[in-house]
């Protein structure tokens, strides 16, 4: 592996039965993103059926702990992941240090914005995965990040990215709990989530709320809250097209079926121009 880098506190005294703090969103989903995502595999058959289309080189663009990266190297592709997160990075680096030599030689791993992060070669497919897209939250960063990982696609390349669709009947503020789990270290972590919209700037703001109990141990609360800007289905379409790619399929899950209004998710594939 070459890994290479370029150049929460208290809530108050109101609640206590439970420790809380507060996270930076990055160190929070580093923290807690495998537990909670370690089951999910359909994105990652998706984009490994796409690598059999074009071949490798690959670009993962903010590709977090390694969840989609590593079965990648696994599956025998040369690959790049980019992240901005150097927390995220030291737990992908972690885990990759865990695999055989000759996964690890297949995986080089950079510390830089997909904006204008630039990398020593040209690939035949690159993507984001798992609303990553989202974290761009003006017109104006989503094009350039297009537009850099257009640049660092071969001709004819392919490029990738899927992100929820946008349900705004949601009801705000209301908490929602998305399960729990038991760690290894036998900590109970329970997982809540509170959603606010800004339509005007089509944003919503997230909070996550992780309640986590130890035998003989007091409840302590993590906290972390990030802001994603939205995406509709034809401004998506239209953003690809404006950055030098032409949108080639779409779908509405990861299996191959079709973009409907009741769709969870868009996928979209598309074709450097």
């Amino acid at each position: 592996m070459n890994t290479s880098k370029a150049g929460e506190g208290s809530f108050g005294d109101s609640d206590t039965s439970a420790e809380r703090e507060m996270l930076d969103p990055y160190e929070a989903s580093a923290r807690y993103y495998d537990l909670w995502h370690e089951d999910f595999h359909d994105d990652v058959e998706f984009y490994l059926r796409l690598a059999e289309r074009t071949g490798g080189p690959v670009l993962e663009c903010m590709s977090g702990t390694g969840r989609v990266l590593v079965p990648f190297a696994q599956a025998g592709y040369e690959i790049t992941g980019v992240d901005r997160s150097v927390t995220m990075l030291d737990r992908c680096t972690a885990k990759v240090s865990l695999e055989p030599p000759s996964v690890q030689q297949r995986i080089e791993l950079q510390q830089g914005d997909v904006a204008d992060v630039k990398l020593g070669g040209k690939y035949r497919l690159a993507f984001m995965p798992f609303n990553s897209f989202l974290h761009l939250l003006t017109t104006a960063e989503q094009e350039k990040a297009l537009l850099n990982v257009h640049d660092h696609l071969e001709n004819g390349g392919l490029f990738s990215f899927a992100v929820f669709s946008p349900r705004l009947d949601r009801p705000e503020h209301l908490v929602r709990h998305r399960g729990t789990r038991v760690t290894t270290q036998g900590e109970i972590i329970s997982w809540f989530e509170a959603q606010v919209f800004d339509q005007a700037n089509q944003r919503t703001t997230a909070t996550y709320f992780y309640d986590i109990s130890k035998q003989d141990k007091p409840v302590r609360r993590v906290t972390t809250e990030f802001t994603l800007r939205y995406l509709f289905f034809r401004e998506g379409l239209e953003l690809l097209s404006r950055c030098g790619f032409e949108v080639i399929e779409t779908y509405g899950d990861y299996h191959g079926g079709e973009f409907t209004a009741t769709s969870g998710i868009m996928v979209f594939v598309a074709r450097k121009s």
